[in-house]
């Protein structure tokens, strides 16, 4: 085979949801043979729906996260890759646009593996939702190895110190330089002060000005920043794909388990609720921080990151506090 996806696959109803089989698609359109691998139960049904878009499917125990997948799919056919090799899960909704474009785009400055995004938090890897190899990197040893670990047995925090950051790490330690559509070392100030998930945080900017066309499933899910909803997301995005949205808002749907919030009675509650204001504030004012490194207002960049750095300090001081006060409501005086 020449260029090859191996695509993982997690969902807890077993099914193969339509925004996924709009992704392999798209893929497919790459001219990437694509192995399917997942961690669900798939019904014969749900097999054959995505028969016309992979070359083989897998499906195997819920152990190793996607990693466990890949190297599911890497063990069986690994040997046959004569070209690129792409890993790519589920956990984002895209493309918007142009697939096709948008690597291009990416793959412009030459190196040896790409991500669309970098991610300095814990230490400098690329994003593993979508990773470019190149062929030199798939037939290295180093590579082999990196897929030869027993995901599976692992923990999840194992598996992203080992899998998602040291993937990035071994292959750079072996000499080998990668490219991202989002470099955070581009940024200013307060990307290098203050690590964040730009995929949480930047999601408009990365959509719009960043070429990287995708939106993860958990900011709409979840909301991890306490920053804008998953409606005011779509809303934005709609004017570029109204269908995709559909399909996503139908998704979300289906999966959505986040009960409503009970109204505010005690004060831990009043407390918690402030925290996550506050803590929406923070990630606001640092969303600002790494706009302004794309221009070269040195002073305002300053009194941003000055502003950013007394409000997190701040903001971790009644952390602290509260976390004594609860200590010593709990406490079980005699």
């Amino acid at each position: 085979m020449q260029d090859v996806c191996l695509f993982a696959h997690f969902d807890r109803n077993d099914r193969v949801d339509e925004y996924v089989l709009r992704y392999l698609r798209k893929i497919k359109e790459l001219n990437f043979s694509i192995v399917f691998i997942s961690a669900s139960q798939l019904a014969a049904a749900e097999i054959e729906r995505i028969r016309a878009e992979c070359c083989d499917v897998i499906v195997r125990e819920n152990a190793g996260l996607d990693f466990g997948s890949w190297v599911a799919g890497f063990a069986r056919h690994g040997a046959s890759i004569n070209g690129r090799l792409l890993l790519a899960n589920d956990s984002v909704y895209g493309p918007f646009g142009s697939l096709a474009t948008a690597l291009e785009r990416l793959t412009r400055r030459p190196a040896d593996f790409y991500g669309f995004v970098e991610n300095l938090q814990f230490a400098p890897h690329l994003q593993t939702w979508f990773l470019l190899f190149e062929p030199q990197v798939v037939r290295h040893p180093a590579f082999e190895v990196i897929l030869a670990q027993p995901f599976s047995t692992m923990n999840k925090p194992a598996i992203i110190a080992k899998g998602e950051i040291g993937l990035s790490r071994r292959l750079v330690e072996s000499g080998f330089r990668y490219e991202a559509a989002y470099l955070t070392d581009r940024e200013g100030l307060a990307a290098r002060r203050h690590p964040a998930n730009a995929m949480h945080l930047l999601w408009r900017e990365l959509i719009f000005e960043g070429a990287v066309p995708f939106v993860k499933i958990e900011l709409l899910r979840d909301n991890p920043l306490n920053l804008e909803s998953a409606e005011t997301i779509l809303r934005t995005l709609e004017p570029l794909d109204p269908a995709f949205c559909d399909i996503i808002r139908s998704h979300l749907a289906r999966i959505s388990t986040r009960p409503p919030s009970p109204p505010p009675q005690s004060i831990d509650s009043l407390g918690t609720q402030f925290a996550r204001w506050a803590n929406g504030r923070r990630h606001e004012m640092l969303r600002q921080g790494y706009h302004l490194g794309h221009s070269n207002r040195r002073a305002t960049e300053l009194w941003n990151l000055a502003k950013l750095e007394i409000f997190t300090q701040a903001l971790d001081l009644a952390r602290a506090l509260n976390g004594a006060r609860r200590a010593v409501w709990n406490h079980p005086y005699q």
